[in-house]
């Protein structure tokens, strides 16, 4: 890093934290008694015998973020991997996993793409419609199914309590503009919500401008003791995505569409028996174009893709081959989970069973079909290929707490035609030495399918292997947490053990790359983290300090084998969040982060390889609240650094907006 940089970085810990620190507040603080919804059991934050962690909305609409995915990032531990800027494509790792191990949910139900794990966080969500986040680190899969390899992410959606009506618009730099609208209302017993945004930039550099849709809708209904939530989504996001995938042919463009529903139903938590369950349905298209078409990219004359003088098209010692066109693809999943809990002398039982179906069609991916498709919604797309496959979990869980002392243990066991019966059995505990100092222990296994291109997937320089078998997993996890007061303190140690590590491989620099399922990585984590959230916040000048450091270390083996993905992990995480009053109603969120990523990039421009340089990132949210209305400014990358989460794609330097938010309550006056 430059000298000028360490500079911003001394003065910013000098000028802000420091003073802001020293101006903190001694008034004593009950620690706030926040229930987790993402376990089978659930229970209270504080005494759950596992590693999770919250971020609550009072946080969420103070950072600095502009979408999901940069929500996320300022969470310590989190590698979030983005390739497009304001929610267009990121991948999220977690605890050192891949972005195909991780699990992410929306109230509970899993949103996973089979095709592949970069259209995981492609949700029909904004930020506005996030009542908090759930991070469970660690293998989950006795608590959620497969796929929960390396940990698990639970949005949770607010439920707007009565009629009211929220607009907001944004603007800033390289043509950004976005608005939303989120409305409250009534419509009998009947409380719904509706949620639409949209977003458009002409892109920092060539080829990334975007255009971004999401609309979400939700409606709840209790009747008794049992409610039922109905959940509605849209997406539609089109982006030029320079370099994604491969430096080598910079002009890629995707579009994606998202259109997702889901039906729940559950009883009041305090009642003897607990039962709860959910339908759910998502489908994503997603075409792909290597080489952009349209006015001033490339155009089809005849067999060819053409832009000036250039054909689209691959150079190989065996000749020139013409691009064929975009990849089309459709995945289609739908399920249904169940369960049932009870009370008894042994503590909390609970129980359940889910079913999952997962389809794709495409022209790419899957195994070749005698009749070809054609898509309704983009009149180019055909699908020649389709594979599809269904899952069932039945999971039992038993949670028993006496005093100072609880453990939880169960197992969930999965079963498919094509892997047989696998079982995740695990275990939790955790114990308060003091009133004040708990410890805990955890080991768990999990699991994680092949996704459709890891099975399929096959190009001039890569060969599918439909026979892949899923990945497994064993962590171990233990460590402290001590609540003073207003603070909390948490340190961590974690070790996971994978087997069957899905990877592309080859022998030998000539071969072309194969996925097997070859690699083995065995994952060394620790951290620690402090936490400063006062009661009464409203009237305080600091109003929360969140600060977190994760190390981890990872060996891989492939057995003699060349692997394509390097070990390109964050090995070193810092990430602090403040937010303080400055004076009246004006409030400001810094969020500042330090990132050290493992391993190297192929630099096309050098033509070699090169390592990841040390990050330093700064961002601020400076917003000023009257009683209807809500001015904000927000500045991404104030240091102005040049980085890259993804070795190909180059991400932007200092980024302003800003924009105001209008809240009216639209209940009649009696």
């Amino acid at each position: 890093m430059e000298k000028a940089n360490w500079k911003k970085v001394l003065f910013f810990f000098l000028s802000v934290i420091l003073p802001l620190g020293l101006l903190a507040q001694k008034d004593t603080v009950l620690l706030s008694e926040i229930r987790v919804s993402a376990v089978s059991n659930p229970v209270v934050l504080r005494k759950i015998p596992r590693r999770v962690e919250i971020i609550p909305h009072s946080e969420i609409k103070n950072i600095p973020a502009n979408s999901l995915d940069g929500l996320l990032e300022q969470a310590g531990g989190l590698d979030l991997r983005q390739r497009g800027t304001f929610g267009m494509q990121a991948d999220l790792n977690l605890a050192g996993g891949s972005f195909d191990q991780a699990l992410i949910m929306i109230n509970g139900i899993p949103v996973n793409d089979p095709q592949t794990g970069h259209h995981n966080l492609d949700q029909p969500l904004n930020l506005n419609d996030v009542e908090k986040v759930e991070i469970v680190r660690g293998p989950s899969a006795r608590w959620f199914g497969p796929n929960a390899f390396s940990g698990a992410i639970n949005i949770i959606t607010k439920k707007e309590p009565g009629d009211n009506l929220t607009f907001g618009v944004r603007a800033g730099q390289y043509g950004l503009f976005s608005s939303s609208l989120l409305a409250g209302y009534h419509t009998g017993r009947v409380i719904n919500q509706t949620s639409v945004s949209g977003s458009r930039s002409n892109g920092y550099r060539i080829n990334t401008d975007f255009k971004n849709l999401g609309i979400s809708h939700q409606s709840f209904l209790s009747v008794g003791n049992t409610s039922l939530n109905l959940q509605l989504g849209y997406a539609d996001k089109a982006f030029g995505a320079n370099s994604f995938y491969t430096a080598r042919y910079p002009d890629q463009f995707e579009r994606i569409k998202v259109m997702s529903a889901g039906l729940g139903i559950r009883n009041d938590r305090k009642s003897k028996i607990q039962y709860g369950g959910n339908i759910h349905w998502r489908r994503l298209y997603d075409r792909f174009e290597l080489f952009r078409e349209g006015n001033d990219w490339y155009q089809k004359q005849g067999d060819w893709f053409v832009k000036g003088t250039d054909s689209a098209g691959f150079r190989t010692p065996a000749g020139f081959y013409p691009y064929q066109g975009p990849n089309f693809h459709r995945t289609d999943v739908a399920g249904a989970e169940g369960s049932v809990g009870f009370s008894s002398v042994l503590g909390r039982t609970a129980a359940g069973i889910s079913l999952r179906y997962e389809k794709i069609l495409s022209n790419v991916l899957g195994e070749p079909m005698a009749d070809t498709l054609f898509s309704s919604i983009d009149k180019e797309a055909f699908y020649d290929h389709k594979k599809e496959r269904l899952q069932t979990n039945v999971f039992l869980n038993q949670f028993y707490q006496k005093q100072n002392f609880s453990v939880s243990a169960g197992v969930n066991v999965f079963y498919n035609a094509a892997y047989g019966f696998l079982f995740s059995p695990g275990l939790d505990i955790s114990w308060f030495v003091t009133k004040k100092l708990k410890t805990y222990f955890s080991a768990n296994r999990g699991i994680r399918l092949p996704t459709f291109t890891d099975l399929y997937y096959t190009g001039p320089d890569h060969v599918s292997n439909p026979q892949l078998k899923p990945e497994t997993s064993y962590g171990f996890s233990t460590g402290a947490q001590y609540f003073l007061k207003r603070f909390t303190f948490s340190a961590s140690l974690s070790y996971r053990l994978g087997h069957n590590l899905i990877d592309w491989v080859k022998k030998s620099p000539d071969a072309k790359w194969e996925s097997l399922n070859l690699t083995r990585m065995n994952t060394l984590g620790a951290g620690f983290s402090l936490a400063y959230l006062p009661a009464r916040a409203n009237k305080k000048i600091v109003k929360a300090v969140r600060l977190n450091y994760h190390y981890l270390y990872s060996a891989k083996s492939a057995s003699g084998y060349v692997s394509l993905y390097a070990l390109d992990y964050l090995r070193h995480n810092l990430s602090i969040y403040l937010q303080h009053a400055v004076f009246g109603n004006l409030t400001a969120g810094w969020t500042f982060s330090i990132q050290k990523r493992n391993g190297d990039y192929f630099d096309y421009e050098q033509n070699k390889k090169a390592p990841y340089s040390t990050v330093f990132l700064l961002n601020l949210k400076i917003r000023y609240k009257l009683p209807r209305f809500t001015f904000f400014v927000q500045a991404d990358n104030l240091l102005d650094q040049t980085y890259r989460d993804i070795g190909s794609v180059v991400m932007p330097g200092i980024w302003v907006t800003g924009g105001v938010q209008y809240h009216v309550s639209l209940k009649k006056k009696e």
